[in-house]
């Protein structure tokens, strides 16, 4: 006999995985649950792989790819005009690709979560802004803990103000495969 897991437990799960492949996978996972603790544990193990599955069939590689490197480009150009001396330390140039990677991770997350069939015009702008509000979260993070992988303040401002701008353009001009509107 099936026990069925807690409604806590449900909700949250539910949370997780993105909307349009939410009701199907919480079925299968309340199917195959024959106590609690599998039910966690096939969530758990499920969820990410989701995610996951989701992300690659909203996003188109060659737009990931633009968007990475038009991400790299703008904190690359906030470092060389806010403080050209950072780019002659050592690693430099990896410290300055994860800002990019942060907001790369935030467009992907963004997509894959967005309603299907839904064609706002801010849709296209949300995934760029809340990637820059990652972005700098993230080197808050790093600043709080003294890390050396913190960039400065203003580079990471100036970087997240030119990426915000650079991949919301590339969006609006290569909307994600998720916004296309079909023939006419």
């Amino acid at each position: 006999m099936s026990t069925s897991p807690p409604k806590a437990a449900q909700a949250i799960v539910a949370l997780l995985i993105p909307g349009a492949c939410r009701e199907e996978v919480l079925g299968d996972l309340q199917e195959r649950s024959a106590s609690r603790a599998q039910y966690f544990g096939d969530a758990l193990s499920t969820v990410p792989l989701v995610i996951l599955s989701r992300i690659r069939r909203t996003s188109d590689p060659q737009l990931l790819l633009m968007y990475a490197f038009v991400l790299y480009l703008s904190f690359y150009g906030a470092a060389w005009f806010r403080n050209p001396s950072l780019l002659y330390e050592p690693w430099a140039l990896v410290y300055i690709a994860i800002p990019g990677a942060v907001a790369l991770l935030a467009i992907g997350l963004e997509d894959a979560y967005a309603r299907s069939g839904h064609r706002s015009p801010l849709r296209l702008i949300r995934g760029p802004l809340l990637g820059a509000v990652w972005t700098i979260l993230c080197q808050c993070a790093l600043w709080s803990s003294h890390s050396r992988l913190a960039l400065p303040l203003w580079t990471v401002l100036y970087g997240s103000a030119m990426a915000l701008l650079l991949t919301s353009g590339l969006r609006i001009l290569f909307a994600p495969p998720s916004t296309r509107q079909g023939p006419i």
